[in-house]
C-alpha cells in the first residue's frame, strides 16, 4: 500500500508542477489555474479514499465525537 501511495504522491506532485503552473505567457487567469488544481486535488483525494483501508469503528466514533465538539 505504501508503494501505491508513494506513486500517487509523485503523480500528484508532477501534475501540480507541470499542469497547474501557469506558463509565463498564459492568457488564462490565475483563478482558473487554482480551480484546475483544486479539481485535480479533489479527484486524487477521492481516488486515495477509495483505496484506503476502512477506518476501524472505534476510531470512526472518536472522529465523530471530535467533530461534534467544534
Amino acid at each position: 500500500m505504501r508503494q501505491v501511495t508513494a506513486a500517487a504522491n509523485r503523480i500528484d506532485y508532477w501534475i501540480r508542477q507541470r499542469a497547474c503552473a501557469p506558463p509565463n505567457n498564459a492568457n488564462l487567469s490565475r483563478a482558473k489555474y487554482v480551480d484546475l488544481a483544486t479539481a485535480i486535488g479533489r479527484t486524487l483525494k477521492d481516488q486515495y479514499d477509495a483505496r484506503a483501508a476502512p477506518v476501524p469503528p472505534h476510531l470512526a466514533a472518536l472522529v465523530k465525537r471530535l467533530e461534534a465538539q467544534k
